[in-house]
């Protein structure tokens, strides 16, 4: 007979308390219906809950613990859990630098397997996760500018060539971030097949992208980047899944 355990730590280690069920070991509550669907419940089931678990407690911004589901999944094969473990592993080390090849290599693997499962709503998912990635960028991109800002203040007139090197530092961090949501931006396009079938969300976080980068370029606040190159790109792709459209 299964045991039951706590979904989030793998413990066995609930106890009783008014009616609820606590973990002793990482403090998460269950219900007793709750604790009875891991035997009723079907495996596709339980992961289903687990992951919509994992879900609010990411959308809480509870990374550690929703990052503890979300391996669980992944160690299931679940593709979409194991980059959603490594947004939560960069939200919780939002300055390190090797979080972001992890995101982008994760969230390959994720796309190429939506594509491949169900392209029709390939583009629903894809632009979610998307959506995620723009909103850890720009809370690096926000962490560095507050950051210099923060030095910048404390810093004297005869410190200038210190503050050249924040500013630079600044805007390396930063640029780093905007490239993650772009190349993130250009794996969601080249990993579809058939762009005709990209939904509006999807160019309105392209356009997002850009007009991140086009704004903080005139604020100084990053340097790389060519924002009329990347515009003409992406229109050259959407002109292209319109011109499939019509046809189809």
């Amino acid at each position: 007979m299964k045991k039951i355990e706590c979904e989030v730590c793998g413990s066995q280690r609930l106890v009783k308390e008014a009616g609820r069920f606590i973990c002793r070991d990482c403090g998460v509550e269950y219900s007793l219906p709750e604790l009875q669907s891991q035997i009723i419940d079907s495996p596709i089931e339980r992961n289903q809950r687990l992951f919509k678990r994992a879900k609010d407690l990411f959308r809480a911004r509870e990374y550690e613990a929703a990052r503890q589901l979300y391996q669980r999944l992944a160690e299931r094969g679940d593709l979409s859990a194991e980059f959603y473990e490594k947004l939560c592993e960069a939200h919780l080390e939002p300055l390190r630098k090797d979080c972001r090849s992890a995101i982008l290599t994760s969230f390959q693997h994720s796309l190429e397997n939506l594509w491949n499962r169900d392209p029709d709503r390939y583009f629903k998912q894809a632009s979610q996760m998307l959506g995620e990635i723009i909103v850890f960028g720009l809370t690096v991109e926000e962490i560095y500018e507050e950051e210099f800002q923060s030095k910048a203040a404390r810093l004297e007139s005869t410190s200038m060539q210190t503050l050249k090197k924040e500013h630079e530092k600044m805007q390396e961090g930063a640029g780093a971030a905007w490239l993650l949501m772009d190349q993130a931006a250009h794996l969601c396009a080249e990993t579809a097949g058939d762009l005709s079938k990209a939904s509006s969300y999807f160019w309105e976080l392209v356009d997002a992208i850009l007009d991140d980068l086009s704004i903080n370029q005139k604020r100084g606040t990053i340097a790389l980047g060519d924002v009329q190159e990347e515009r003409m790109y992406f229109a050259k792709l959407k002109d292209g899944a319109k011109e499939t459209e019509e046809v189809n």
